[in-house]
Formats: structure tokens, C-alpha cells, sequence
């Protein structure tokens, strides 16, 4: 027999299924969203569970319910049961789904369903309808479906013909970040700014924000050049020293796009590099 009770959750009055218990079992259970910043290209977030109860809970599952990703109630949660301590937080992981770019991102908030068992070896399922901070889903989405959309309508490549030069009394080396769009053309997409590395300054030769010609193939011109970095301890511990990123606006977000030198082409780019270190006038 299924009997519902109250269940508070971040202040709210909330109806909870409970499995085989009365209505005397109430439980009380604050709930939240959150995500660390190095689990975002994991595709993580975690629910973050508060218990009131009195005794020990263990989590033996916790599934996220979202209109913002497609099936998302049906990714396992893949982890084995967590003894909660009561009053204790603990951030449960759970992996997202693709993005769900056809349903509007009103369509609904998202929704916990946490199965636990108690001391006596009861199993309770509970649905936390109201999760603070559940914005941060429709954030992931809107951002997933941006880079999407991007996808589909241009694809932006760091081109492989770069050649040295000089500016300033600086050598430097130039070239290019080759586009290609796809018609129609859509809403105008926008290079807004541009990040080098610990070695390298990547800089556009035009002003930003740079919008995307509407036609099938263009360029981008960029100069790269030393970051003045080229001491020997900077040059060996440069774990990405030929890694760029270009943050691109579409469909009004900002979408950072990693453009990454290809092995075959990175010795090139270290004699470029090391150029320009001996070129550059000693310093002190």
C-alpha cells in the first residue's frame, strides 16, 4: 500500500511517495543542484541531500528527472549505497544526459527520485519536486544547445599554414582560423574574445567583436606570437602550450571553442617558439 505524506523541503511542503511505511514516517529532506567546476566537462552535477531523521539513511539510488535532457530519469545512477549521517550534507553525482534542444526551457522545473532504505530495511522512494538551484539545469542546457547550434550552422579551424614575421621589432607568426558555415545562415554568430596560453599571445588581426560573413568559407586572421614566457621552467611544466580558445556568441550566449594544434604540426610551432625567445632582448 502506497500512503503519501508531507515532505519539507528547503522550506516548502512537498507531496512524497513513501513505500511501505505510515504516514507517521514523515521525512524531512533538503535537496540542491549543484556542480563543481571541474565536473562540467564530465557532464556532472549532484544533488546535494540534507536528512532530518533522527538515524542513519543509506542512498541506494538517485535519479534526476529533467525536461531540459532527453531520458534523464533513465541514467543510472552508478554508485554503490551511501550511508547518510542525519544533518550531514552529502553530494550525490549523477551524469547528464544530451540536451533536450526541442522543449522549451519553461516547460517545467526538474525533480529528484531518491530511493533510500532505514535502519529497520525499509525502502523508501522519494520525490523532491522543488530543487534550489535547479536553474543550474536549464543554464547547462541552454548552453549545450548553443554549442549545437553552433555546430550545425559553422565550424571554425585553426588553419596549418603559419608563417614567421615581424611587428615591433617582435617576431611573431601569423595565420589563420578557417570557417565554414552552413546555410541558412541563422541568427549572426560573433568571436568576441580570444584566449592564448602560458607561452603564446593568439591574437585576431580584426576588431572584435568579429561577426561571421554570411558566406560558405572565410578567415579569421590571427597573429601568435611569444607571451615572454620563456624561461626554462615555464617551457618544460606548459602542459598545453599550443591550446587556444576563442569565445564565440550565438543565439545570445557565449560559447567557449577550444582550438588545439595538431601533433603533427606542434614541432613547427615550438621552432616558431623558440625563435622568438632567442629574439627577444634579455631581460633585467
Amino acid at each position: 500500500m502506497r500512503i503519501a505524506a508531507l515532505l519539507v523541503v528547503t522550506g516548502t511542503c512537498l507531496a512524497v511517495t513513501l513505500s511501505g511505511c505510515s504516514a507517521s514516517d514523515a521525512m524531512q529532506v533538503d535537496g540542491q543542484v549543484t556542480q563543481q567546476r571541474r565536473d562540467q566537462i564530465k557532464r556532472v552535477v549532484s544533488v546535494r541531500l540534507t536528512f532530518g531523521d533522527p538515524d542513519p539513511i543509506v542512498v541506494t539510488d538517485v535519479r534526476l528527472v529533467s525536461p531540459a535532457f532527453v531520458r534523464q530519469s533513465q541514467v543510472a545512477w552508478h554508485h554503490r549505497p551511501v550511508r547518510v549521517q542525519p544533518g550531514v550534507p552529502v553530494a550525490l553525482p549523477i551524469a547528464l544526459a544530451a540536451a533536450d534542444c526541442t522543449t522549451p526551457a519553461s516547460s517545467g522545473p526538474p525533480k529528484a527520485i531518491v530511493t533510500v532504505s532505514d535502519a529497520q530495511g525499509q525502502s523508501r522512494t522519494i520525490e523532491l519536486a522543488d530543487l534550489s538551484d535547479s536553474g543550474l539545469l536549464g543554464r547547462l542546457r541552454d548552453h549545450d544547445c548553443a554549442v549545437a547550434s553552433l555546430e550545425e550552422r559553422a565550424t571554425l579551424t585553426l588553419g596549418t599554414h603559419w608563417k614567421p614575421a615581424e611587428r615591433d621589432g617582435r617576431r611573431v607568426w601569423r595565420g589563420y582560423v578557417d570557417v565554414e558555415r552552413t546555410t541558412p545562415y541563422g541568427s549572426p554568430i560573433e568571436v568576441t574574445e580570444a584566449l592564448g596560453s602560458v607561452l603564446v599571445d593568439f591574437t585576431p588581426m580584426e576588431p572584435l567583436p568579429w561577426r561571421l560573413p554570411d558566406r560558405v568559407r572565410s578567415r579569421l586572421p590571427i597573429e601568435a606570437s611569444s607571451s615572454g614566457r620563456c624561461d626554462g621552467h615555464s617551457m618544460g611544466e606548459s602542459s598545453k602550450p599550443f591550446v587556444f580558445t576563442l569565445w564565440v556568441t550565438t543565439d545570445g550566449l557565449d560559447v567557449p571553442l577550444v582550438l588545439a594544434v595538431t601533433k603533427a604540426d606542434s614541432a613547427a610551432w615550438w621552432e616558431l617558439l623558440a625563435s622568438a625567445c632567442a629574439a627577444a632582448p634579455a631581460s633585467g
